[in-house]
C-alpha cells in the first residue's frame, strides 16, 4: 500500500516518513482498531482518489467505515451509560444499550464506575476498545434478562381462620361493612 502511495502521491510523501517504523505502527494501530481485511481493501481503494494520503491509521480506517452506522456506542456515550447503570441501586432494569458496555463495566467494576469522574474515561476507553475487538472477533456478550421482584399480593383470609373470625367480630362491633338501617316512623 505504501509503495503504491509513494508512486501516486510522489512529492507529498517523504521517504523518511514512511519507513519500517511507520509500517509497524500502522500495523499495530489497525489491528488494535479491529480493521478487517475487507475494510482494508476498501480503504486502500478509496485512498487512491484522495488528493493527500491518510496520515493516521484511524483516518485510513475511517475511509472504510465512513457513512456506516456503527453498532457500537461511541466511547463517551458508552462511558456515561456504564457509569449511570453501575450507579443504580437495587433490582432495577438497567439500559446498557449494548452488551459491550455491560461487559466493560463488569471488567472494570461497577463500584469504580459508579463513582468515576471524567478523568477515568481514558482507562474506560482502553478496556472498551478491547471488548469491542473481542466482540467483532466472535465473543458473545449478553445482557441478561433482569427480573423485577414484585411486591407480594396480600393473602386472602380463610373464613374459617381465627383471624378471619376475629375480624368479623370487630367489623360487627364497630358497624363496619353493614348497611345502615333506616328507621321508619309510623
Amino acid at each position: 500500500m505504501f509503495a503504491g502511495w509513494k508512486k501516486l502521491f510522489r512529492s507529498k510523501i517523504k521517504d523518511e516518513d514512511w519507513g519500517v517504523d511507520t509500517l509497524t505502527v500502522w500495523y499495530i494501530a489497525l489491528t488494535d482498531l479491529g480493521m478487517t481485511q475487507d475494510e482494508f481493501n476498501q480503504a486502500k481503494r478509496k485512498s487512491l482518489s484522495l488528493s493527500w494520503p491518510p496520515t493516521a491509521p484511524a483516518d485510513f480506517l475511517e475511509l472504510a467505515r465512513a457513512g456506516k452506522q456503527s453498532e457500537y456506542l461511541d466511547t463517551q456515550t458508552a462511558f456515561e451509560t456504564a457509569c449511570r447503570c453501575s450507579g443504580m441501586r437495587g433490582d432495577v432494569e438497567r439500559d446498557w444499550r449494548h452488551p459491550t458496555v455491560l461487559e466493560t463495566a463488569n471488567r472494570i467494576g461497577w463500584g469504580k464506575l459508579a463513582s468515576a469522574g471524567n478523568r477515568f474515561i481514558k482507562y474506560f476507553a482502553t478496556v472498551y476498545e478491547q471488548v469491542i475487538i473481542e466482540h467483532k472477533n466472535g465473543a458473545d456478550f449478553e445482557i441478561p434478562k433482569t427480573h423485577r421482584i414484585e411486591a407480594p399480593k396480600p393473602a386472602r383470609l380463610n373464613d374459617d381462620s381465627p383471624v378471619a373470625q376475629e375480624w368479623e367480630k370487630m367489623k360487627a362491633r364497630f358497624g363496619v361493612g353493614r348497611p345502615k338501617q333506616e328507621t321508619v316512623e309510623v
